[in-house]
């Protein structure tokens, strides 16, 4: 998979910008604020139908404009012509081969893998960004965890809506039952293929850190869902979809008067986490900085592997500013790496940390003030 062609117009900084990509290695290069990451926030945007900067689509319109438009033709067994065009009058419009389509079939058109400095909180941040890392990574590979994630989230607002009333109004919680079903339930099927997805990334992760880190440590990587308090009591092997939901439906009737007292729900997916450890240690808490960046380059590599494990293509990479975050040697092997299987889009203030070797291979662009000049 990989984009052959990129359009976008009044997108951010950019009044109107389009260029052909190489299959390999494409590297932006620019001075700070010039649009290097608005460029990649496009190709994210056409990848999962939304920006990871902002949730408010309309920032993405540039000043003085009222539409934006990103468009890409995308090759992979079949050609596709994907574009997404966002407006202040008028509802997004998410677009397969011209014709209007919904997210959950738009998702999984394009997929990509992104690095970006924020990244790094894949292991130091809370576990609301891991479960976000994760969410996103599955549903470019599977529409029905996509519609399973969607159902589940919208029963959690209303569980969540009843709950914040019931106790004032005790009358509510008659009417939990059948949302408390629908949360087991659903609830039951992602952390399923979560668990399943992270025994994959574990898998992959490990040899991927093995190389970085020439084989003097172990990385592993434990999906802990909430029921477990103790971390010595995780397991790696996946619990049943059957045994997940009894656990959920346990809890939810142990747990009922407590979350009629706190207004909210304390059972299901949404207080899980992903457990990064070193030789058995846990990297949140006792790695340093630099085998923080080391796991998330090897779980960069993992996603790699688990899409093209699952869809046949290895994704586009989209590496923003990868120089400041990562040394020499880590650059130059996650890019020798990448090379090999995917295409790569990198941005850069400088061309000075490439090898001869690799500018000669790549395709260079330079960006000035939303202008792309090759």
């Amino acid at each position: 998979m990989y984009i052959r062609n990129l359009a976008l117009h009044n997108f951010r900084n950019y009044e109107h910008a389009s260029l052909e990509l190489s299959q390999g290695l494409n590297l932006f290069v620019g001075d700070n604020a010039q649009g290097k990451t608005n460029l990649l926030e496009a190709i994210y945007v056409l990848s999962l139908s939304k920006s990871y900067r902002t949730v408010r689509e309309t920032e993405l319109i540039r000043h003085g404009a009222t539409r934006a438009s990103v468009r890409a033709q995308v090759a992979k067994m079949a050609t596709l012509d994907l574009a997404v065009v966002v407006s202040e009058a008028e509802k997004k419009r998410l677009l397969v081969n011209e014709k209007s389509t919904t997210a959950n079939s738009f998702v999984g058109c394009l997929n990509t893998v992104l690095f970006i400095p924020d990244s790094l909180q894949l292991v130091k941040g809370s576990p609301g960004d891991r479960r976000r890392f994760l969410d996103v990574q599955i549903c470019q590979i599977d529409p029905v965890y996509r519609s399973n994630l969607l159902k589940y989230q919208r029963v959690l607002r209303q569980r969540n809506s009843l709950l914040k009333e019931a106790w004032d109004h005790r009358a509510q919680v008659n009417q939990l039952p059948p949302w408390d079903d629908q949360l087991a339930t659903l609830g039951a099927k992602i952390i399923r293929r979560r668990q399943e997805v992270v025994q994959t990334l574990q898998h992959y992760s490990r040899a991927a850190h093995e190389t970085i880190s020439d084989e003097r440590e172990e990385l592993s990587l434990i999906y802990h869902p909430f029921f477990i308090q103790d971390e010595n009591d995780l397991r790696e092997e996946p619990y049943g979809e059957g045994e997940l939901g009894s656990i959920l439906a346990k809890t939810i009737k142990e747990l009922r008067q407590e979350e009629i007292r706190r207004g909210y729900t304390l059972v299901g997916p949404q207080r899980d986490d992903l457990v990064f450890r070193l030789n058995q240690a846990d990297l949140k808490k006792y790695g340093s900085q630099g085998q923080q960046r080391t796991a998330v380059l090897a779980y960069i590599l993992a996603e790699l592997e688990l899409m093209y494990q699952e869809t046949g293509d290895y994704p586009v990479v989209l590496l923003d500013d990868v120089t400041s975050e990562l040394d020499w040697k880590r650059q130059m092997l996650l890019l020798s790496i990448l090379n090999e299987k995917a295409q790569t889009i990198v941005t850069t203030t400088n061309l000075g940390g490439f090898s001869t070797e690799m500018k000669e291979r790549a395709r260079i662009f330079r960006i000035e003030q939303g202008q792309i000049l090759p």
